[in-house]
């Protein structure tokens, strides 16, 4: 079941790790709304080492607008941004955790 639908303002945590993972560091802290749903897939730093354990999580697609992700973006005000972020690196928008 996924924690977030379509059209659900959600945010990015402001967290690091050392291991690897597929969250842009130029999304972290910053909040978008979802706009598609992905299917589950292995726990992307428990697949960069090979931990086959099965566990799996959602992926969903968030739209940024790009001058919330760059405040010097000279580009049009309506211009996006979509990219790919598993579950776990989201919060609902207004509850962000470290």
């Amino acid at each position: 079941m996924s924690r977030f639908e379509i059209g659900d303002r959600v945010t990015v945590r402001e967290a690091t790790t050392l291991f690897h993972h597929r969250t842009q560091a130029y999304t972290r802290g910053r909040t978008g709304v979802v706009v598609e749903h992905r299917p589950e897939w292995l726990i992307p730093e428990h697949e960069a080492w090979q931990l086959e354990d099965g566990r799996v999580e959602p992926f969903y697609v968030v739209r940024f607008h790009q001058r919330d992700l760059w405040p010097d973006y000279t580009g049009l005000e309506l211009d996006t941004l979509e990219t790919e972020v598993a579950e776990g690196w989201l919060d609902p928008a207004g509850e962000v955790t470290q």
